[in-house]
C-alpha cells in the first residue's frame, strides 16, 4: 500500500532553507550600508578601473596618458558641476593617483604632480563646505581626508588662473558622439558642420567616408518617407496588390514646382532673341540705376545691339567678331 505524498509543515507557514543563512543574499541583507568611499571602491573595482594603469608601459607615452586621464577627472571638479559629481571626480582622481604601481618589475613610470590652476585649486578646497544637504553630508569627512592626503603628497602643481590658459594643451581634444537613434540626415549634417576642415584637397579616405555617410543618410531618409497604399479596384477585376512608393512620387510638391516653372518661364522670355535690350534699360531706369556711360551713343546697350547686328557684315568693325569686337570699335561705325 502506497501513501500519498504530503508536505511536512502546516499549510501557509514559510520555512527557510538552512543554506539561506550562509548565502550572500543573507549576508548582504544583514550587513550595514557601505561608507561612501567603500562604495566608490566597489564600483571602481567592478568597472575594471584597477587595470587602467597597465594600458601604457612606455615612459613617454605613459606620462601623457596619466596627465590626460587625471585632467579629465579634474575637469569634473569645476564649480559648474553638481556637488555629487565633484565628489566622485575627486575620489576618482585620488584613487587613480594612489594606485599607481610602484613595486612592479620592471618599474612603471608614476606621475608625482598634476598641474592645476589656482582658481580651480581654491574652489576644490571649498568643496567640503558645499556638501550641506543631508544626502551629501556623509561625504564631507571623506572629502576632507582625500584633500589632506593629496596636499601632504604635494600632488598639486599650482599654475596661474585659468583665464590665462596655462595648461598645455589649453583644452583636451573631444570627439562628438551622435546617437544611432537620431535621423541619419541630422547625423551627417551635424558631423559635417562640426568637423574641423582640413587644408588642401580631401584625401581618398575622407571622400569614401563622406560618400558612405551620404548613402546611409539617404537610405534612412527613404525608409522614413516611404509608405504603402492600396490602389483603387477597377470594376469586374481582382483586387490589386498594395503598392509601396515614395511620398514625393505620390504627393509631389506642387507649390514648389509651380514657383519653379514661373521663374523658368520669366527667365526664358528675357533670353529670347527678340527680347529688346532697350527694355532692360527702361527697367533699370525705373529702379533708379545708372544706365549707359559718359560716351552717350558710344556706350550702353544700344551699341551692344548694333555690334551684334554687324556680325557677318563685310566691311564693318563688328563683322568678324560681333560683340567680341567692342574694343575695336564695333557698334560705332553706323553713327552719323
Amino acid at each position: 500500500m502506497s501513501l500519498a505524498p504530503t508536505h511536512t509543515t502546516p499549510r501557509g507557514q514559510v520555512v527557510l532553507q538552512p543554506t539561506y543563512f550562509t548565502c550572500s543574499l543573507f549576508r548582504y541583507a544583514r550587513s550595514p550600508p557601505l561608507q561612501p568611499f567603500m562604495l566608490f571602491k566597489d564600483i571602481w573595482n567592478n568597472q575594471g578601473w584597477t587595470w587602467l594603469h597597465f594600458k601604457v608601459f612606455d615612459d613617454r607615452s605613459r606620462d601623457a596618458f596619466l596627465k590626460v586621464t587625471m585632467q579629465l577627472f579634474s575637469e569634473r571638479l569645476a564649480e559648474s558641476e553638481y556637488p555629487l559629481t565633484r565628489a566622485a571626480a575627486l575620489f576618482g582622481l585620488y584613487t587613480f593617483f594612489a594606485t599607481q604601481p610602484t613595486t612592479s618589475a620592471p618599474p612603471l613610470y608614476a606621475l608625482a604632480h598634476l598641474p592645476m590652476t589656482i582658481d580651480m585649486y581654491q574652489s576644490l578646497l571649498k568643496l567640503p563646505d558645499v556638501l550641506e544637504t543631508d544626502f551629501l553630508r556623509p561625504l564631507r569627512p571623506h572629502i576632507i581626508y582625500v584633500l589632506s592626503a593629496l596636499q601632504k603628497a604635494q600632488f598639486f602643481h599650482i599654475l596661474p588662473p585659468s583665464n590665462l590658459y596655462p595648461l598645455s594643451p589649453r583644452e583636451l581634444p573631444r570627439e562628438k558622439f551622435v546617437s544611432d537613434t537620431t535621423d541619419g540626415y541630422e547625423q551627417v549634417a551635424y558631423a559635417t558642420s562640426n568637423a574641423a576642415k582640413k587644408k588642401g584637397r580631401p584625401s581618398k579616405h575622407d571622400k569614401v567616408k563622406k560618400s558612405k555617410d551620404a548613402v546611409i543618410a539617404l537610405d534612412k531618409w527613404l525608409d522614413k518617407t516611404e509608405y504603402t497604399y492600396q490602389p483603387p479596384q477597377a470594376t469586374n477585376s481582382e483586387a490589386p496588390q498594395p503598392v509601396t512608393t515614395h511620398i514625393l512620387l505620390s504627393h509631389p510638391p506642387s507649390t514648389t514646382r509651380n514657383n519653379y516653372r514661373a521663374k523658368k518661364s520669366e527667365l526664358l522670355e528675357k533670353l529670347e532673341p527678340d527680347y529688346p535690350l532697350q527694355k532692360i534699360d527702361e527697367e533699370a531706369a525705373a529702379k533708379g540705376m545708372e544706365i549707359g556711360g559718359e560716351g552717350g551713343e558710344r556706350t550702353g546697350l544700344r551699341r551692344v545691339e548694333r555690334a551684334a547686328d554687324e556680325l557677318g557684315k563685310i566691311g564693318s568693325l563688328g563683322g568678324r567678331g560681333g560683340l567680341l569686337g567692342l574694343l575695336e570699335g564695333a557698334g560705332i561705325g553706323q553713327l552719323s
